[in-house]
């Protein structure tokens, strides 16, 4: 358990390593997509998702998962300690997505929500239970985290639990520097096929309701990315290039993929 706990914090530092690069650094210039279409697509994405609920919660290599079965005797607490009791009903997912099972062997739980690892479960166990409900919590995440960075105040890594909102997340960063370009802040979200897409979103509306009534908020999701690009012609570039070359490269270490595409400039 210690071992664990020191692994999720030295992930966490690296994060916030290459954060504090990102936000200090100037790599070489890469240009915006050559089809605008596919930035007013992204804008209209974000448009979309204001106000929208967030998806189900998938499990994640990494999560330790809490399995109680809500039928069946329970150990008896002569002969484990109430500590021992609840350690015997968490289950680490490993970095292949799988987690071992009593009775079952090897389960693949990655990309499941938590109903669908339920209802897998419950039908493997038909042959060995008579009653086989359970419930399913996700106990602990290392990815538990939204990150900001770009031209904001204070380029962090904040839990999901506390930045729960896009406006949350810039404010919890220190709110858009002085050289930020409010109007395309960024969200790139991980999607069910392991790639990132892009919502882009003008800050100031999220703010303030307009002429069609307030906005409903953007709701965040562990390892969700808000980036706020630089506000000058040639800096946006250069902020998106820093996402891209020095955030993302770290998500792929973790098997991610992004589908933003960039083209070079000389």
């Amino acid at each position: 358990m210690q071992d664990r706990s020191l692994g999720v914090v030295r992930n966490t530092l690296l994060v916030l390593g290459l954060l504090v690069v990102s936000a200090c650094s100037t790599p070489a210039r890469v240009g915006l997509p050559d089809d605008p279409a596919q930035i007013e697509a992204g804008k209209a994405a974000g448009r979309a998702l204001a106000g929208k609920p967030l998806p189900p919660q998938r499990v994640r290599p990494g999560d330790t998962l809490r399995i109680v079965r809500n039928t069946g005797e329970a150990p008896s607490i002569s002969a484990f300690t109430a500590n021992s009791i609840y350690e015997l009903t968490l289950f680490q997912v490993l970095n292949d997505g799988t987690f071992s099972y009593p009775y079952i062997g090897s389960v693949q739980a990655a990309g499941m929500t938590l109903p669908q690892l339920t209802e897998h479960l419950q039908s493997k166990l038909q042959d060995v239970y008579r009653e086989t409900a359970m419930t399913i919590n996700i106990s602990q995440s290392p990815g538990n985290t939204v990150f900001v960075g770009g031209a904001v105040r204070n380029s962090t890594a904040l839990p999901a639990t506390v930045a729960t909102t896009l406006v949350q997340a810039i404010v919890g960063a220190g709110g858009v520097a002085n050289d930020g370009d409010a109007t395309m802040v960024a969200l790139l979200r991980q999607e069910d096929n392991g790639l990132y897409k892009t919502y882009f979103f003008d800050f100031s509306k999220l703010l303030w309701a307009d002429s069609s009534g307030p906005r409903g908020p953007v709701l965040l999701q562990r390892g969700d990315v808000v980036f706020v690009p630089k506000s000058t012609v040639g800096d946006k570039a250069d902020g998106v290039n820093l996402y891209f070359n020095q955030l993302i490269p770290f998500a792929k270490s973790l098997g991610f993929g992004v589908n933003y595409n960039l083209r070079s400039e000389n």
